[in-house]
């Protein structure tokens, strides 16, 4: 009987140690931290190599960090922080982060001769700590063989808008998307009077963003005379499935 009492003893203090340790601990994130896209670049006469990338977190408490984790030999490990860029919605902030060294500088010598690089998102907010860890794999990315030399990987977003420019009547623009099936429809939807009228134009493959082939890039070009500014949003359609970029339900604008 006094056996049974030191074993049940000895569980409760078990129970109660076990629970102190992991309060306030890692989680592996829900939606608390997302990787939306990040690129490494090099441009090889002066040396240059570039990481860097987007971050979306939970807005969960007024004092965060946010930390990238990387190795790029499998045996070191680096931080580096990242910056908070701005709101993306109600709930959601935007946090960027980026790294770079060239042969006239000595910093981030572990870029240098660059391969691949790994890496995970740790997100400290409330006492609690939340990590994106691509499901336990961490993140992987490399230096392109071809050109161009950057390399482009996706993080939550199927779809993403790269950029877009309006120049002299012409709405041109660039798209990111996970390549989840062989054959697939970008579309862009688009007013030049604030939604009065809408139209749709199709975008074109443009080429992989990265030695996987998990990421390419299309481009549009359509001819908008006398628009002073575009508001549009971006449909991706593939494997039955339509996925949409309409930046947190604002869409985008350009002038």
């Amino acid at each position: 009987m006094k056996a049974m009492k030191k074993l049940f003893a000895g569980l409760m203090m078990f129970t109660l140690i076990f629970c102190v340790s992991f309060a306030g601990s890692a989680f592996a994130s829900g939606n608390e931290v997302k990787l939306i896209d990040s690129d490494v670049s090099v441009i090889y006469k002066p040396g240059y190599v570039g990481f860097s990338g987007n971050i979306e977190v939970a807005n969960l408490g007024p004092v965060k960090n946010v930390t990238v984790h990387y190795t790029t030999d499998n045996t070191n490990w680096y931080d580096t922080s990242a910056s908070y860029v701005g709101t993306a919605d109600v709930n959601r902030e935007k946090w960027h982060f980026s790294i770079s060294r060239t042969d006239s500088t000595t910093e981030h010598s572990e870029l240098k001769n660059l391969s691949f690089i790994k890496f995970a998102i740790k997100y400290d907010v409330n006492n609690q700590t939340y990590w994106d860890n691509n499901g336990g794999a961490n993140y992987y990315n490399e230096v392109n063989h071809t050109v161009p030399l950057s390399s482009v990987i996706l993080g939550s977003p199927n779809v993403l808008n790269a950029n877009s420019t309006l120049s002299n009547g012409d709405f041109s623009g660039n798209i990111y998307v996970k390549n989840l099936n062989p054959t697939k429809t970008v579309k862009i939807l688009y007013t030049t009077d604030d939604w009065a009228t809408t139209h749709e134009g199709y975008s074109t493959y443009n080429g992989s963003l990265n030695n996987f082939n998990s990421v390419e890039r299309w481009n549009y070009s359509f001819n908008v005379p006398g628009a002073t500014n575009v508001k549009y949003s971006i449909s991706y359609t593939a494997g039955g499935q339509t996925y949409w970029d309409n930046n947190y339900g604002y869409n985008y604008e350009v002038f």
